[in-house]
């Protein structure tokens, strides 16, 4: 057998791709095995792995993103309202464009999370609290909206005041922090970009999260513009541009079957 026979011969038993393919290559002699990597990963995980990970998301997803789009649609309806003032620096129409930043953060999370990145759609979903905190806060203090377009407003200091209005806002926030964006231990973790299954519990979480943050969108909506519907799911008036949130017995038990927790 010739050394060129030889080479074919290992590159089929170890299923290596050709030579005008391969980055690099290397021998794990504890494991037995051989490891390559190729130049055209980027392309294989955009076109070839990336939608077959995607399908198995939209499968076992199907029911949660049905039920989030329905309520998603409805935000958008109290987003547009003012969001053409684009060069007006008012209340309503820069929250408004806030709120669209979130819904645009909150369907690139679900796009992350559809491709197998799990870890990363945690990053974004930590992303869209701060905003829609951030949009509770120039609500409630006085001084938040000048402070907001003078580059003074603290994102961090928004979560605290938010969290007042909806307390688990501050949790989950937290929570996002410190397992998503903070990088600590669990970063170091191998977690392979694979298929999603029906035991999956990152996908058990990303659904759950993915409600509680449609709601989430909704909820500070109709904060912005509560004197303009009729009638309010979540939020009453109570006059002097005071409000409050009171939800119906009917509305909560319509939560408690659309909000659902990771266990």
């Amino acid at each position: 057998m010739t050394k060129q026979t030889r080479t074919k011969a290992n590159r089929k038993k170890f299923n290596i791709p050709p030579k005008r393919k391969v980055a690099s290559i290397r021998v794990d002699h504890d494991r037995k095995q051989v490891v390559v990597t190729t130049k055209d990963m980027i392309k294989n995980q955009l076109h070839r792995d990336g939608p077959k990970i995607r399908r198995t998301f939209d499968v076992f997803a199907k029911q949660h993103i049905s039920a989030c789009s329905e309520l998603f649609g409805e935000a958008a309806g109290l987003i547009v309202r003012h969001l053409p003032r684009l060069e007006d620096e008012g209340y309503k129409a820069t929250v408004s464009r806030l709120l669209n930043s979130a819904a645009n953060t909150y369907l690139a999370s679900i796009e992350v999370a559809r491709h197998g990145y799990r870890r990363q759609y945690g990053m974004l979903a930590r992303s869209f609290i701060e905003t829609i905190a951030t949009v509770i806060a120039i609500a409630i203090e006085p001084d938040a909206l000048a402070n907001f377009h003078a580059g003074k407003l603290k994102s961090t200091k928004c979560v605290g005041w938010a969290k007042g209005v909806v307390a688990p806002l501050g949790m989950y926030y937290g929570m996002l922090s410190e397992q998503f964006v903070h990088i600590g231990p669990a970063h170091a973790a191998f977690e392979p970009i694979a298929p999603y299954t029906a035991d999956d519990q990152a996908l058990t979480f990303i659904v759950s999260s993915m409600r509680g943050d449609a709601w989430l969108l909704y909820l500070a909506a109709e904060l912005v513009v509560h004197d303009e519907v009729e009638p309010t799911r979540y939020w009453k008036a109570l006059g002097g541009g005071a409000v409050a949130y009171d939800p119906s017995e009917k509305e909560r038990e319509w939560m408690a079957e659309f909000l659902i927790t990771p266990d």
